[in-house]
């Protein structure tokens, strides 16, 4: 095979390569035997052909010297197509510099050239691990995607057959053929479809028809993120044509996801990340009036993630079988992946936490949602996250503590014992578990009983289903992990069918007759029927009446909110107002609030008043004179509570009133919380932290160090008092800080820290920061650039192959811990990465990365960090304009300002531009992490660093301590 280059005159040089064979975003290569050398790189290879290579850049020879082409611009020429002639514009290779990265490597031969082609498979000879199970059940690996193509399976489907559909997060589609249970596995058999489509985290046989929910930028063949059908037009049974029936504005880890079909057989039901744009049309059940409604200014992550999402957050549509309508459902989430109808046909959902907020006040856990008729579960950006007990949102059905939610599966179908089909299966793709949900109807919802079904170590679960047998099948995978598709079973069978349904109960009966309404013209008095519920005793009957009255026009019902004399209804009134009515109105709704004696309240409908006031005061605005006055005089009669909930609320609106005496009160209840310590968190247990020691040391070093979120929650209230300190007060109130930042939280935990204090900081006058030196400014202790310990070296132009080739001796006897540590603070990883909870927190947190991923990973992942950029750390590319181009990591957008931190080893660097003078933002393809950082390190240094990664920073590992080293067997080979 014949390929072309281009040299300095713009003709065309021939060389032998390789043909690239597609996949997402991994591509490989095939080299005929004879080729022992070629232009672009060594070969080793055992077999007349062989799959040798994950491919990032091809290498073009221009006069000695090789010109790294960047995937976009290959990939542009190339997609999914045999590549035999590489034949590119001499204005290709001298682009801008954001496009084209340009690597000058005199007499070496450099392996990433076509993506380092002289690496071992990786991991191909990996076990899947042994799974605890129940007693009764059996699991049996059907098929590895990782051996036969490197594919790594997220999603999965059931094909009306007995078989399976599944997909690559970053590549094709398959058709999965399943031996009877009972028979051998290895008679499992997949075919690749033959579909210019993939990408898919949403899969679903419905309507004679595979429907695929795609989350790329990209797509194969330019089909990007959206919901497409795939049909049988000739009747061959040979699925072969695409139909795109709506695109969707976002992609990643955050982007859209699961597909299902409705109870009524004739409705589909997609859910989408927080990174997902809003349909471009649609019908919104849920009124969109969606807000921060945040009292005072939220943070947001410091670390930059998300920071420029607004509301409402990930959403759930509802559409028909060719997406002609689509139907805004409900909002508010993270970044659920999955849904799935319970055997009595309502919906459910599983939504992540944000695992960086751990030990911060508005951290939620992860949580099993039941996604009913307009409903909002009030996920906003950092710590704008609202209150579970709010009640314009929903609360959960059950928490289970920390993790990456993904596949959710009902077990209405599953040949189980009864109790599995009456719940819900949940996947936890961090601490490779799969819970089950016993669901109990409680009220108009649910409550979930929660215990482990099944765990191992490593099982990162991503998508499941109950297939045709009865049994659940599921797979593991993604992020490029390796992937395997498992079958549990129940030995012996149960009848998968019973007529076991349960029937509704009269609130759930009645909160469906109420979400009925949720249309802006129901034929019927709609206000007749929903206005009486507004005091009902069931929180969800009571929203949906809510939603309900708010669907229908503003002038039916703004006088009887005004004039209700029922306290319950008058609440719910005044929240339905501030969300709508004209801000004139504040001061009649706010006496009517004030005219409710909290007394005769229970505990629940007094946090529902004080929500009321508060959303009265963020959307109309601050009381005035006597009605602010005689506002801060009841506050004052309830604060403090016994309750750390309405201490939460009565603390936000006195704070937010700018009260007298409220500096007083809340530094005096800060001392008092600082003696008694802080109350343990809701954590999973150790034994479950264990299985990940990507999170679970966070976890166990929280556990033993906690924070306490009620101090974080009266120091966030205090920065924003701007008179009615003393000066030792003030310095109480910085000391705090040094103490609270030696506690253990999640990876932006410092960070938010820092910020409340610059926040605290900002209104001290020139004398006061004078006095209070060292405080206002302190951080916990770190390292200077100019104290960095200094490389031995010498360094050299390292390729992979000559690493893996030296590491394969250098790791097989013990390496120097003192060492490796030493070379992973000169190196300056320690500045943007975490490990065992210290660190910077810009990059991924990189403790247990050794239990993760290979050594070959990591040495691709230090030697081109652009290969793979997750979208928690991407940077993004800011044009201006006048053409100018900005390129760094957005803090966070308000005021009309786009805040941009581009200097990584100092997160604190922010440069503002005003978002007028924007005229198009893209992410960077290009990581923040420079590349190439082994180059100034000595064979010794980096052997010991790749100890020092792999051992995670333990001194007793046996990377320092074993005879053999780190090395393992097929590392070795």
């Amino acid at each position: 095979m014949i390929s072309s280059s281009i040299n300095k005159t713009g003709e065309e040089l021939t060389y032998p390569v390789c043909t690239l064979k597609e996949h997402g975003r991994r591509n490989f290569c095939r080299f005929p035997l004879e080729f022992k050398r070629l232009d672009s790189c060594f070969l080793h290879t055992a077999h007349e052909w062989r799959e040798v290579c994950t491919v990032q850049v091809v290498l073009f020879i221009w006069q000695e010297k090789f010109f790294t082409l960047t995937r976009q611009h290959l990939f542009e020429n190339m997609r999914n197509k045999p590549v035999r002639s590489c034949t590119f514009p001499k204005s290709i290779l001298m682009n801008g510099m954001l496009n084209l990265r340009l690597s000058v490597l005199l007499g070496a031969l450099v392996v990433s050239s076509l993506a380092g082609c002289a690496q071992l498979d990786r991991g191909s000879d990996d076990e899947p691990p042994e799974l605890n199970l129940p007693d009764g059940f059996r699991s049996e690996v059907l098929y590895s995607p990782m051996k036969m193509d490197s594919s790594s399976w997220v999603s999965l489907a059931t094909d009306g057959k007995g078989g399976l559909f599944a997909s690559d997060q970053y590549g094709a589609l398959y058709h999965v053929s399943i031996p009877p249970i009972g028979s051998d596995p290895e008679d499992t058999e997949v075919t690749k479809l033959d579909l210019e489509l993939g990408h898919a985290q949403g899969l679903l046989w419905a309507f004679n028809s595979l429907y695929v929910v795609v989350n790329s930028e990209e797509g194969i063949s330019g089909r990007s993120s959206g919901l497409y059908r795939v049909t049988d037009t000739d009747g061959d049974a040979v699925l072969d044509s695409v139909h795109a029936l709506t695109h969707f504005e976002g992609w990643g880890e955050h982007g859209p996801h699961g597909v299902v079909l409705g109870p009524d057989g004739a409705s589909l039901y997609l859910v989408a990340g927080n990174h997902t744009e809003l349909p471009e049309t649609y019908e919104p059940v849920v009124p969109q009036v969606w807000q921060t409604d945040q009292l005072l200014p939220s943070l947001r992550d410091p670390r930059g993630h998300a920071a420029d999402r607004q509301p409402p957050g990930g959403w759930v549509v509802r559409t028909d079988s060719l997406a002609s309508k689509l139907e805004l459902i409900s909002v508010g989430y993270r970044n659920a992946y999955d849904l799935a109808f319970s055997a009595d046909g309502e919906l459910f959902t599983f939504d992540s936490d944000m695992e960086w907020d751990l030990g911060m006040p508005w951290y939620r856990p992860i949580r099993v949602l039941h996604v009913t008729s307009g409903s909002e579960f009030g996920w906003r950006t950092g710590s704008g996250k609202w209150a579970e007990y709010y009640p314009d949102n929903l609360p959960a059905v059950a928490e289970i503590g920390q993790g990456s939610p993904t596949g959710v599966v009902s077990g209405k179908d599953a040949a189980f014992p009864r109790k599995y089909r009456q719940g819900l299966f949940i996947f936890d793709w961090s601490f490779g578990t799969i819970y089950h949900v016993t669901l109990k109807a409680r009220g108009g919802t649910y409550t979930g009983t929660v215990e482990e079904f099944l765990s191992g170590v490593p099982l990162p679960v991503t998508d499941g289903v109950i297939g045709d047998d009865g049994a659940l099948y599921f797979a593991t995978g993604g992020r490029r992990l390796n992937s395997f598709l498992f079958r549990v079973y129940h030995d012996p069978a149960v009848a998968a069918v019973d007529g076991s349904v349960s029937a509704p109960s009269s609130q759930q009966m009645l909160r469906r007759s109420l979400e009925a309404l949720h249309v802006e013209d129901p034929g019927i008095d709609a206000l007749s029927i929903a206005w009486p519920n507004l005091n009902h005793g069931d929180r969800f009957v009571r929203y949906a009446a809510r939603i309900a009255v708010e669907h229908q026009a503003l002038e039916s019902w703004q006088s009887e909110a005004l004039r209700e004399q029922d306290p319950i209804r008058r609440i719910h009134a005044a929240i339905a107002l501030a969300r709508h009515a004209d801000s004139s109105l504040g001061p009649m709704i706010l006496r009517g609030l004030l005219a409710i004696d909290a007394a005769q309240l229970s505990r629940d409908q007094e946090l529902d008043l004080l929500r009321a006031v508060g959303l009265v005061i963020i959307r109309m605005g601050p009381p005035e004179g006597e009605l602010r006055s005689e506002l801060i005089d009841r506050l004052d009669r309830y604060y403090p509570s016994g309750d750390e909930a309405l201490n939460r609320e009565y603390g936000l609106l006195l704070a937010a009133l700018q009260a007298p005496g409220v500096v007083d009160q809340m530094m005096s209840r800060l001392h008092e919380l600082s003696e008694t310590g802080p109350v343990q968190a809701f954590l999973i247990p150790g034994e479950v932290a264990e299985r990940s020691e990507q999170y679970g040391e966070a976890i166990t070093e929280m556990r033993e160090n906690p924070p306490s979120p009620e101090e974080i929650e009266l120091v966030m209230n205090l920065r924003v008092q701007e008179s009615g300190w003393t000066i030792e007060q003030r310095r109480d109130y910085f000391t705090w800080f040094q103490e609270a930042m030696r506690r253990s939280g999640g990876a932006s935990y410092v960070g938010f820290l820092e910020d409340i204090r610059s926040d605290a900081a900002e209104p001290l006058t020139e004398e006061e920061v004078e006095v209070l030196a060292g405080l206002v400014d302190a951080s916990p202790p770190g390292q200077s650039l100019a104290d960095l310990p200094q490389l031995e070296g010498p360094g050299r132009t390292w390729n992979r192959q000559e690493l893996n080739l030296m590491l394969n001796d250098a790791l097989g006897e013990p390496r120097d811990f003192s060492r490796g540590e030493t070379m992973y603070a000169a190196a300056l990883c320690g500045t943007c990465h975490r490990m065992e909870a210290v660190g910077g927190s810009i990059g991924p947190d990189l403790t247990g990365i050794g239990s993760r991923f290979s050594r070959h990973e990591i040495l691709e992942a230090i030697d081109s960090p652009s290969d793979e950029i997750s979208d928690q750390y991407e940077a993004s590319v800011l044009t201006t304009n006048n053409n100018g181009v900005i390129v760094g990591r957005i803090l966070r957008e308000e005021d009309g300002m786009v805040f941009v931190n581009q200097n990584p080893y100092d997160p604190s660097q922010e440069i503002g531009i005003n978002s007028s003078e924007v005229r198009s933002r893209e992410v960077s393809p290009v990581s923040t992490m420079p590349s190439r950082l082994l180059d100034k390190l000595n064979e010794d240094e980096v052997a010991d660093l790749m100890a020092y990664l792999l051992s995670g920073a333990d001194p007793e590992h046996k990377c320092f301590t074993g005879e053999e080293g780190c090395q393992t067997k097929d590392e070795d080979e």
